[in-house]
């Protein structure tokens, strides 16, 4: 009995991923408005009735998909936050990180932005996800700043909303645009700036640090990208 009910369980798991991928891909073609339960069912391969066996509705679906995408990036912040390195260090490891996701995945995540929208509401669990990344990067900027390597003159609150101002509006529109620029390269001269705004005037950070060569690669180009 014990090994039947395994065997179903994971059927429906496995059942389960594949509706969400399919989801996913739904989703980046037609975005969240135009995403329907009934092609998410044909992508799979089984009734209607079947996808609402395993999702209440298509918003309790893209729930669960965005959940799935945002605990990737918890685990690596986790993993991050282990790190034995010095508090600059482990911030300019979760910039990238969280740049590397969005460079990965921006289109999902401009539809998750826009199904949020048009009201689609996030639920507690999400939310609590949320908030453990938000306090996790103020706990790793008040570290910094009680070590004397971050200004503590700055509010932390605004050091945290300045970094991801920076990543959303240069990082997502240069995406978006479709522009020929690497993200790697956003994201190094998008923490020149920000480290060097935070670092407190007698510590001097290694998180960023422009080699010479790196500033000639430094282009107008890049620059006005």
């Amino acid at each position: 009995m014990t090994i039947h009910q395994s065997l179903k369980e994971k059927q429906r798991q496995e059942r389960e991923t594949l509706v969400l991928q399919a989801a996913q891909e739904v989703l980046l073609e037609r975005g969240y408005h135009d995403t329907s339960m009934s092609e998410i069912a044909q992508r799979v391969g089984v009734a209607k009735g079947t996808l609402y066996q395993h999702f209440a509705s298509k918003e309790d679906l893209v729930l669960t998909l965005f959940k799935r995408e945002l605990q990737v990036l918890q685990d690596a912040m986790k993993q991050i936050l282990k790190e034995q390195e010095s508090v600059d260090i482990r911030l300019s490891h979760l910039v990238d990180e969280i740049c590397r996701q969005i460079a990965k995945k921006h289109m999902l995540i401009f539809m998750w932005r826009e199904s949020i929208d048009t009201g689609m509401e996030l639920d507690s669990q999400l939310q609590a996800a949320f908030n453990t990344i938000h306090m996790n990067m103020l706990s790793l900027l008040d570290e910094g700043k009680n070590n004397g390597v971050f200004n503590a003159m700055l509010p932390t609150e605004v050091m945290l909303e300045s970094l991801i101002g920076m990543i959303m509006s240069r990082l997502f529109k240069t995406l978006r645009s479709g522009k020929k620029v690497r993200h790697e390269d956003l994201v190094r001269y998008l923490k020149c700036i920000y480290f060097h705004g935070i670092t407190a005037p007698a510590s001097s950070s290694q998180a960023y640090q422009l080699s010479a060569e790196e500033k000639d690669n430094i282009s107008t180009e890049h620059i006005n990208a």
